[in-house]
């Protein structure tokens, strides 16, 4: 049974306005993620692609894209509020990690698009 094309698409606009998680495949779209106090989050990629990394929050955080076994480390940003980078991914499996390693809530919103 197909869905009708105007339900599919109201499906995915309300999920973005409510703040909703996209993912598939290598992009990840969520605005207002929130992170407790001590907390991460992990998104998965693959290589070889373009990593297109947008991270945006109301407290410091920390970014990491590492090897999905963490021993490689291909970037790294600490302390900060917003991450505007393109980081090139390697043939394999990465994954960015967002680190809350303050003592409040985070709010996040996160773009990240593999190409």
């Amino acid at each position: 049974m197909r869905m009708p094309p105007m339900k599919f698409l109201t499906i995915i606009l309300v999920s973005v306005l409510m703040g909703g998680c996209l993912g598939g495949g290598n992009f990840v779209y969520s605005k207002g993620k929130v992170l407790k106090p001590g907390s991460e989050i992990m998104y998965p990629f693959k290589g070889p692609a373009t990593l297109e990394i947008g991270v945006s929050g109301n407290r410091p955080f920390t970014l990491l894209v590492v090897s999905s076994d963490g021993s490689k480390e291909l970037f790294k940003r600490t302390n900060v509020t917003e991450v505007k980078e393109t980081v090139k991914l390697p043939e394999g499996s990465w994954k960015v990690i967002i680190r809350n390693e303050g003592e409040d809530y985070l709010s996040l919103d996160i773009s990240l698009r593999g190409k």
